[in-house]
């Protein structure tokens, strides 16, 4: 009982510590936009403005102010960098405009990718990937694969877990859709 009053108490002081900042900046919709991102949890959201804003969370003021977060917008391409993020618990929201084509690499993590328009190539080393996907039809070609791990695709009625998975497809769509993850799982609902 002692240990569980210890945990509850450390559980609210990282609540009620927890720090975010942000980052805006301008660009155009239906650009593309390439993302490296360090190891985090990364939800990246359409938004019907034309700005890109990143929103940094930890627990601790000091960590976030490592975070580093340089957007590097060009007349159609925008490039963002989060660097020197804490080993632990960091969260990020992305917010891109609604028609962007998307680039993104991340270290280790989750990705949540939500109901962007365009084309999505996306990798991560290890975590877990999931893609909005509303609209099958809008992707022409379309693959993921894992490594080791596990395929969830319910949007193109593949499943497919163990090592060496991937699935490959044509539709008659005009964008792009590139998913793999070396080790962990892929979810593209």
């Amino acid at each position: 009982m002692k240990h569980l009053v210890v945990f509850a108490l450390l559980l609210a002081a990282n609540i009620l510590n927890a720090q975010q900042s942000s980052r805006r900046q301008r660009f155009i919709s239906g650009g593309a936009i390439r993302m490296h991102l360090e190891a985090g949890g990364y939800k990246v959201t359409p938004t019907d403005s034309n700005d890109i804003v990143v929103t940094c969370h930890a627990n601790w003021d000091d960590e976030l102010k490592r975070v580093r977060v340089d957007v590097d917008p060009g007349p159609s391409t925008a490039e963002i960098y989060i660097r020197n993020t804490p080993h632990n618990n960091f969260s990020a929201t992305i917010e891109v405009p609604r028609r962007s084509d998307l680039w993104i690499r991340l270290t280790a993590g989750q990705l949540d990718v939500g109901a962007v328009e365009g084309d999505k190539n996306l990798e991560i080393r290890a975590g877990q990937l999931e893609v909005a996907v509303p609209d099958p039809e809008q992707y022409g070609h379309r693959d993921a694969g894992v490594l080791t791990g596990s395929i969830e695709a319910s949007a193109f009625h593949v499943s497919k877990g163990g090592l060496f998975r991937s699935f490959e497809q044509a539709g008659t769509g005009k964008y792009r859709l590139h998913a793999h993850v070396m080790t962990g799982e892929i979810d593209l609902r």
